[in-house]
C-alpha cells in the first residue's frame, strides 16, 4: 500500500483496495495505523466523480530520507521529502579514480556537513541509501575496485543511527524513474532499463519483484573494438569510452562538468555542427550494436532508455536501432522488440539515489531498522 502511494502520489480509498486486492475495511484498518504511525495523511481533494471520495490518502510530507550517490566525478548528498523534493544538496568533487581512503574522508566531511544541517533544523533522517557504479559485481567492482567489506563496515560505522541500502547507480535510476512525479514512465510489464550517462549500465525489471533485487549488469564495459579508446576500467574499446556523456563532451567539445550544469537540454544550449551530430549518430549505433548483444543474452520485448541519446532528434536515434539490426539475433524487428525512450534527468545527482531511499523505507513498511546496519546492506547487496 505504501509503495502505491509512493508511486501514485496519493490515491482515494476505493483505489486502494482494487490496486492492494483488500477490502475497504481492510484498506480502512490499515490506514487507520499508518495514521497513528505518522506515515500517511488524508487531504480533501475533488471527487473524481458525482459522488466519489474526496478523502485523498497520501504519504506524509515530513518524513526525510538520504540520498548519496558516487558519480559524475563528485559525491552528493541530498536530503528531501518521500515526494524527492530537496530540501539540502552538496556536492563534492570526487575523482574518477578515487581511492578508497580518499572516499573515506570525503564522506565522513560531507556526513559532518549534513547532520549539521538537519540538527539546526531539527530533522529526523530515517532512511538513507547510495548508489555507486559497477557495485554488486560477484567478481568486484571494476570502477571502484575496493574492499566490500570494509566500504561496508566503514558505512555502517559512519551513519550509525541511519538504516543504509547500498545499491548500483542504475537501480538508483530506476526507482528515479518509476517513482518521480517529473519523469512519466509508462512502462510496464517486464523490460529492459538501459541508462546512458558517465556510465551505461542496464537492469532487467522484473514487475513482480521489488527493485532491491534486481541485477544490474555494466554494457558499457563490453569491448567492441580491439585496443581501441582507453576506459576508466583499465580496458581499451569498451562500450562507455565511446558512448558515456565524457565522451559525447570531447564530441561537442564541451567538458562534463559543464554538462552536468546544463542538465537535460544540453544538447539544445550548446548547438551541434553537422560533424558532431554525424559523429554521435555513429556512437548510437555503437551503443545499438552493443544492446543486441545483451538482448541475445537477457531476451525481452521491451527496452527503455534513458540518457542522452533521449535527447536527440528521432531520425538520429535511428542509428541505435540499425546498431541492433546488426547484432540482435534475427535482427530488429518493431514488431518483436519496443524501444523507447525517456528524459534522462543529467546532473540532478542525488535525486536517483534519493527516491531509492524513498522507496527502500516503504518496502520496509515505515518502520526504523532497528538491526545492524551491516546485515542490512548484505540482505540488499
Amino acid at each position: 500500500m505504501l509503495e502505491s502511494l509512493l508511486r501514485t502520489r496519493g490515491a482515494f480509498r476505493p483505489v486502494i483496495a482494487r490496486e492492494s486486492n483488500l477490502t475497504e475495511a481492510s484498506v480502512s484498518r490499515i490506514l487507520s495505523e499508518l495514521r497513528k504511525e505518522n506515515l500517511v495523511e488524508e487531504v480533501r481533494h475533488p471527487a473524481p466523480h458525482v459522488g466519489g471520495p474526496t478523502s485523498l490518502v497520501t504519504l506524509r510530507k515530513d518524513i526525510s530520507v538520504l540520498g548519496i550517490e558516487l558519480s559524475n566525478s563528485r559525491l552528493s548528498f541530498g536530503v528531501g521529502d518521500l515526494g524527492g523534493t530537496l530540501d539540502y544538496v552538496e556536492r563534492m568533487p570526487a575523482s574518477p579514480q578515487l581511492e578508497q581512503a580518499e572516499f573515506e574522508t570525503l564522506f565522513d566531511a560531507s556526513l559532518s556537513a549534513m547532520r549539521g544541517w538537519a540538527k539546526t533544523r531539527g530533522i529526523t533522517v530515517r532512511q538513507a541509501a547510495m548508489s555507486m557504479p559497477g557495485y554488486g559485481r560477484d567478481a568486484g567492482n571494476p570502477i571502484f575496485p575496493w574492499d566490500v567489506e570494509r566500504l561496508r563496515g566503514f558505512l555502517a560505522e559512519a551513519l550509525q543511527d541511519i538504516p543504509l541500502a547500498l545499491t548500483n547507480s542504475v537501480v538508483a535510476q530506476t526507482a528515479f524513474h518509476r517513482y518521480s512525479s517529473t519523469t512519466p514512465y509508462q512502462v510496464a510489464g517486464d523490460h529492459l532499463f538501459l541508462f546512458v550517462g558517465h556510465g551505461v549500465a542496464g537492469v532487467i525489471v522484473n514487475e513482480a519483484a521489488p527493485i532491491d533485487a534486481f541485477s544490474a549488469f555494466e554494457i558499457g564495459h563490453m569491448v567492441i573494438e580491439r585496443d581501441g579508446l582507453a576506459c576508466r576500467c583499465g580496458h581499451k574499446g569498451c562500450v562507455e569510452a565511446y558512448t558515456s556523456l565524457r565522451a559525447v563532451s570531447k564530441i561537442i567539445g564541451v567538458s562534463d562538468s559543464e554538462i552536468l550544469t546544463k542538465g537535460d537540454r544540453f544538447l539544445e544550449v550548446v548547438g551541434m555542427d553537422s560533424i558532431a551530430r554525424e559523429m554521435l549518430r555513429e556512437r548510437q549505433f555503437l551503443l545499438g550494436l552493443a544492446l543486441g548483444n545483451a538482448l541475445n543474452l537477457h531476451p525481452v520485448s521491451t527496452v527503455v532508455i534513458s540518457g542522452w541519446p533521449s535527447l536527440m532528434p528521432e531520425e538520429d536515434r535511428a542509428a541505435i536501432t540499425d546498431g541492433l539490426n546488426q547484432s540482435l539475433l534475427g535482427g530488429y524487428d518493431e514488431r518483436r522488440l519496443t524501444l523507447s525512450f525517456i528524459e534522462p534527468s543529467i546532473g540532478n545527482d542525488p535525486s536517483a539515489a534519493l527516491h531509492y531511499a524513498a522507496y527502500c523505507f516503504v518496502r520496509g513498511g515505515g518502520m526504523d531498522a532497528k538491526a545492524d546496519p551491516r546485515a542490512a546492506m548484505e540482505e540488499i547487496a
